[in-house]
């Protein structure tokens, strides 16, 4: 089955990088605590918690045996300061036991996002049973037919050998971080690669925990948009946060077009890094410009962005979205509007058409892409641009 997101993979150029791999045996208790005062962060990029009681059980039984278990990877964003790339729902199954509360299936996405603003989970929050349940153990019957000796414990049901063997048990933890040179790309690079041993982490995954910012914040909150949604052709956001990544490569195209260089992993790695210094007042006015984009597209069909297979064009949506933003920044949403058919007479161009459905991140690609939606949006050729944007602004 194709991907829902047509989008183009690609391989990164190779630089020489000073990295930094520390490893860490901290106890399970330090690293509770460490999640509770916000050390170690569960940026929004992770993916919800998506653990069942069992799986969550045989994981704290192995904690109490003192058994092995996988390493976790952390980034070091600043002194004192981590954030997970892969551990995830392994660190959040030791808060959760240690609070003695399971978080209901249905309210994953909804608790993810308290904990992405709060650093953790209210005691409130907490304590509401709709959100939660209580953390008991749960284990099948043993072979001779008895109840498993944990069965139906919380973490505060533990005797003493149990909980002080969970508490005192070691978990390796890998920190990276990257002295040289002053970008993050190399730490893009390991995670890409730790990606294909097995962490399963999409490349906007990986980002949004380098390059956290309020832009990326706000990036987040567009992608809840209703309206943004029905373009998509999904009510639900996707878990390895394609549709972020279609938003953040508008905007990147928007800004730096002219900088394009046919790699569009390390063009959005630049970008990324670039929004980290944009104040309140550029976020602010990139919220403003979508949601001003999104009323413009109320004259088009959502559906009219998704192919003949169901599949979100990317490359479609980006070359409409640069054109409707380039003209609510001219000249006011007011005078951006745009009709069906003009936009008919956009997706049967053939040269358009091409442009969209091959070799799409190819800078030839790309120039004409956003050249015709230009031209068939809005009568506009590209000298006719000059003086509408400063550096992409």
């Amino acid at each position: 089955m194709a991907e829902y997101f047509e989008m183009q993979n690609e391989e990164t150029s190779i630089i020489s990088y000073d990295i930094s791999v520390i490893p860490n045996d901290f106890n399970v208790m330090t690293i509770n605590s460490l999640i509770e005062s916000g050390v170690i962060s569960m940026p929004a990029f992770q993916r919800n918690y998506v653990w069942d009681r069992k799986r969550a059980s045989r994981f704290i039984e192995s904690l109490i045996l003192g058994l092995p278990v996988p390493q976790i990877f952390l980034y070091q964003m600043d002194r004192n300061k981590y954030s997970v790339i892969d551990g995830q729902q392994r660190l959040l199954t030791i808060y959760f036991f240690v609070k003695q509360r399971f978080p209901r299936i249905g309210k994953r996405t909804f608790l993810r996002k308290v904990f992405d603003q709060n650093g953790n989970i209210p005691d409130d929050i907490l304590a509401n049973n709709e959100y939660f349940q209580d953390f008991k153990l749960q284990f099948a019957k043993q072979e001779n037919g008895k109840q498993h000796p944990l069965n139906n414990k919380k973490y505060y049901m533990l005797d003493v050998s149990q909980k002080s063997a969970f508490d005192l048990m070691p978990i390796r933890c890998m920190s990276i971080r990257q002295n040289k040179p002053e970008d993050t790309g190399s730490i893009y690079e390991i995670f890409s690669r730790l990606n294909t041993g097995g962490l399963n982490l999409s490349p906007q995954e990986i980002r949004g925990c380098l390059y956290t910012s309020p832009f990326y914040d706000m990036l987040y909150s567009l992608n809840s948009n209703e309206k943004w949604r029905k373009i998509v052709g999904k009510k639900e956001e996707d878990d390895k946060f394609r549709d972020v990544e279609v938003l953040l490569r508008s905007f990147a195209l928007l800004y730096g077009e002219k900088n394009y260089a046919g790699s569009m992993v390390q063009f959005l790695n630049r970008f990324s890094k670039d929004t980290q210094k944009f104040d309140v007042q550029e976020v602010e006015k990139c919220k403003q410009l979508f949601e001003d984009f999104l009323t413009v597209c109320e004259a088009i069909n959502p559906k009219e962005f998704l192919t003949k297979t169901g599949s979100f064009n990317v490359s479609l949506f980006d070359s409409v979205f640069v054109a409707i933003a380039e003209r609510i920044l001219s000249v006011g949403v007011e005078s951006a509007e745009i009709d069906s058919e003009s936009f008919d007479l956009l997706k049967n161009d053939t040269d358009f058409r091409t442009a969209i459905t091959h070799s799409t991140s190819h800078v030839d690609s790309v120039k004409s892409r956003l050249s015709l939606a230009r031209k068939y949006l809005y009568g506009i050729v590209d000298n006719e641009l000059s003086g509408v944007r400063e550096d992409g602004k």
